[in-house]
């Protein structure tokens, strides 16, 4: 469907999810697309370079990605993902060092060493807007996107790429204005950062 232009893909990923439930068979898609995926599968079936990456429903692999592959492709806008340190690590809590600030993780049955380096992610409707004093990330907004439903900015917070924050799609803000963001810890997703694989 990729040589369709944007309205005939929404019209045929409708027909083809509708001829899937009226012949009730079981059905195997292919796909580069994520949204082809994720709003036509039952089960996805993520595979990277021949290897399979993660199996599940749609909204399994995208609140809970089994690897650092699977968070970056699953979602659109794609998640914040950057290194980050651990500074402090006492059982089933690390505390990591953003750039504004730091925060407080709980691991649960994962594991990870103090002072190593972990790959922290987060998804731009995760983040709010918050005073400077409990910011994870701060600076300049360089875009800013009015999509109708939805508002998307991004920040450039000193990270190799830029933050990307989900506003209300009301809210007033504009290229060149400094704002502070935080999210809540138990949206964070946590993956090491030379297997890729989640630790959280």
């Amino acid at each position: 469907m990729s040589n369709l232009d944007a309205a005939l893909r929404v019209e045929m990923r409708l027909e083809i999810a509708k001829l899937h439930r009226r012949m009730q068979a079981t059905t195997v898609y292919v796909t580069h697309d994520q949204v082809e995926a994720m709003t036509l599968a039952d089960r996805i079936v993520v595979m990277n370079a021949g290897h399979v990456e993660q199996i599940g429903h749609p909204l399994d692999l995208y609140r809970k990605p089994a690897s650092l592959f699977v968070a970056r492709f699953i979602g659109s806008p794609t998640m914040n993902t950057f290194p980050v340190s651990v500074v402090e690590s006492t059982g089933n809590n690390v505390v990591v060092q953003l750039p504004a600030g730091r925060a407080a993780l709980d691991i649960g049955g994962g594991s990870t060493e103090a002072a190593r380096t972990i790959t922290f992610g987060i998804r731009p409707e995760d983040l709010t807007v918050c005073d400077a004093g409990e910011a994870w990330f701060s600076g300049e907004l360089v875009v800013v996107e009015r999509l109708g439903s939805q508002t998307f900015g991004y920040l450039d917070a000193g990270t190799e790429k830029l933050i990307t924050i989900e506003f209300p799609r009301a809210a007033e803000v504009q290229v060149g204005e400094r704002i502070s963001v935080k999210g809540d810890p138990s949206n964070v997703h946590l993956f090491d950062s030379e297997k890729g694989q989640r630790v959280n």
